[in-house]
């Protein structure tokens, strides 16, 4: 069992999902949910938080490979225990293996959860994000450009209840991306498996888990870590498909 401090550094999406299963007294970071949007700045401002910390831990990373955002963070004195996922979907999804099934059986997917829906971190946002910056003409530009690759909506739950609740601003987003994008809409509910894993894997640290890259002291995030036996390097097209 580590001996270490445990401490999380999350994307704020997981707040609720992660947050809940935590021990009150486990310190926790939030970190700021749009940079996903930006890989680079993602990289930088998970490695300055972990250069923060004054004495060697044990770090819970809520996040996935996502977009290549945690390649080069280098662990530095602590141990880094990551989500082996390309993004958080699977997270969400409950399993790579989840999400890898999904893939195949309809690639080119766009998921929504209701932490994405809360942050106002989807397509119609974004393009009315893009109208007030610049005009009508320039956010169909934009918003053609970042999701016209995408051919479905799906709406990740955790029960019927979650899904019951978040189906209105859901069917806005869907309405706006079936009239732009000729997307479909579905709703699945994940499950919490990968989630309640991860909490235990600091008592498991010595075990190894398939399910999670483990960067010990001085080491450096690479891509390959994340990458399965005959697995191809993921390719970068947004949240769905990092």
């Amino acid at each position: 069992m580590s001996k270490r401090p445990v401490v999380v550094l999350a994307c704020d999406v997981l707040k609720v999902l992660l947050g809940k299963r935590l021990p009150a007294d486990m310190p926790r970071t939030w970190m700021d949910i749009s940079l996903h949007n930006t890989p680079k700045k993602l990289a930088a401002a998970l490695q300055a938080e972990l250069d923060s910390y004054d004495e060697a831990k044990t770090v819970l990373v809520g996040y996935g490979l996502c977009g290549n955002g945690l390649v080069g963070v280098r662990s530095g004195i602590h141990t880094l225990v990551i989500p082996r996922t390309h993004d958080c979907v699977a997270i969400f999804l409950g399993s790579h293996q989840r999400y890898v099934e999904r893939f195949f059986a309809s690639a080119n997917t766009y998921y929504l959860t209701k932490g994405w829906l809360d942050a106002k971190d989807e397509p119609l946002t974004d393009y009315l994000d893009y109208v007030r910056d610049y005009d009508e003409e320039t956010a169909d530009y934009l918003v053609e450009m970042k999701y016209k690759h995408y051919r479905k909506l799906c709406m990740v739950g955790f029960s019927q209840e979650e899904l019951d609740s978040c189906r209105a601003d859901a069917m806005k987003v869907a309405d706006f991306c079936r009239e732009r994008f000729s997307m479909e809409y579905e709703e699945t509910i994940g499950t919490t498996d990968l989630i309640e894993a991860l909490v235990k894997m600091p008592a498991r640290i010595a075990e190894g888990n398939d399910e999670f890259v483990i960067v010990p002291p001085g080491g450096e995030i690479t891509m390959e870590m994340f990458l399965r036996s005959g697995e191809l390097a993921p390719q970068p097209m947004g949240r769905g498909e990092d």
